[in-house]
């Protein structure tokens, strides 16, 4: 969890940005440490060594293959989940891969889930502004995040993986969690993927994440991301898929290719990156289709902390504080467990989060925390999302 709404530079935005026409990027949702090259099976592939900066279990180090390979451009108006071999069961079900094998069945995997999975991710435009959407009904309906579409009643044009087009209407938002729907108006029949049960989400598990960084790119299909699941919370879904600006709005899959959630905040660490839980759309599907507009957005007046948590039963702990940020400014390190805000004890991270929204940059707040059961004191001036 975080309490740090940017949008900030990714060290992977070359990699998305570099595939032509006829190409897929994969990139896996950790930072690359190594690079090295190998042969299988007389074909090339980029052999990545990776060090993980989220808290997963038993993951310290992680070897995964990945390479650039071949997209078909197919247009079927199913929503058939994609079914996982055995080899890559065993392979999913290891904290990391363990040999060549286990990688060759992920890219397997991956590469068969693109297919089913791109065409119904497409690119949403709401006059001069972008992002990306996922079909989850033949009629048409686009799940997106609340900040990509606005309001109700606009227009859009949703572009499809191969260029082609569709013009429709921005539903209902629900901006507290950043949800929103759309609908295409264009007649047809549409490519669509299943929404999973987002409850059911647990730590550790793999996933996907589509998009369109940077916009959509003619002859550039939706870039491919795998990654492990960090938090899942009702209202939040952490993942450490390396998402950058255009991404919002796109889905966060599982293995079978059934959505998740919905790509909402990108934060300054590669793992910092927040989803909307599909449960979030479907516990309000009736009020978004009917155009309602309710919540407000997290973060509206722009301040920020810097760390990410857990709950904790006397508040929350710490777990990591990117530097140059107002918490590490102010010597606030990963194992604390914050007690108060300015005073007043909170019962988890979402209520602390929510009281930092509250604040405008520039503001000072007090925060009491325990640190090997010594209570300490700190006061921390708020930045600005930049």
């Amino acid at each position: 969890m975080w309490c740090c709404f940017n949008r900030f530079p990714n060290p992977v935005s070359d990699v998305c940005s570099s595939p032509t026409s006829s190409t897929l990027s994969v990139w896996c949702g950790v930072r690359v440490h190594k690079i090295a090259e190998t042969s299988v099976n007389d074909e090339k592939v980029a052999s990545m060594q990776f060090r993980r900066k989220s808290r997963l279990p038993d993951v310290s180090a992680i070897t995964c293959s990945v390479s650039v390979v071949a997209l078909l451009m197919i247009s079927v108006a199913s929503a058939e989940t994609v079914e996982v071999s055995p080899e890559a069961e065993r392979a999913f079900s290891k904290s990391t891969p363990a040999d060549l094998d286990d990688l060759r069945a992920i890219e397997n995997h991956v590469q068969q889930l693109a297919k089913a999975v791109l065409p119904s991710t497409v690119n949403v435009r709401v006059g001069a502004a972008q992002g990306s959407g996922v079909i989850v009904s033949r009629d048409g309906y686009v799940m997106t995040a609340a900040h990509v579409i606005g309001k109700p009643g606009r227009s859009v044009v949703f572009t499809f993986h191969d260029g082609k087009t569709a013009r429709g209407t921005t539903l209902g938002v629900f901006k507290s969690v950043d949800a929103g729907l759309a609908k295409i108006t264009t007649k047809g029949k549409w490519p669509m993927l299943e929404k999973a049960d987002s409850s059911r989400v647990r730590v550790g598990d793999w996933c996907l994440a589509t998009g369109h960084p940077g916009g959509y790119k003619s002859g550039r299909p939706p870039v491919v991301r795998l990654g492990r699941i960090v938090t899942r919370r009702d209202t939040v879904i952490q993942s450490d898929c390396a998402l950058v600006g255009g991404d919002s709005g796109g889905p966060l899959l599982d293995m079978q290719g059934r959505v998740i959630g919905i790509h909402s905040r990108i934060g300054p660490s590669i793992a910092w990156n927040f989803h909307v839980p599909s449960n979030a759309f479907v516990d309000n599907w009736d009020r978004l289709a009917e155009s309602e507009e309710w919540g407000r957005r997290p973060g509206s007046k722009g301040a920020i902390i810097g760390i990410s948590g857990d709950d904790h039963p006397r508040g929350l702990e710490v777990t990591e504080v990117p530097e140059g940020y107002p918490a590490h400014r102010a010597n606030i390190k990963p194992g604390d467990i914050i007690v108060e805000l300015n005073d007043k004890s909170f019962e988890d991270f979402d209520e602390f989060a929510d009281r930092i929204r509250e604040k405008a940059p520039g503001d000072k707040v007090k925060i009491e925390l325990l640190r090997s059961n010594t209570r300490l004191t700190k006061y921390v001036t708020l930045a600005s999302r930049g």
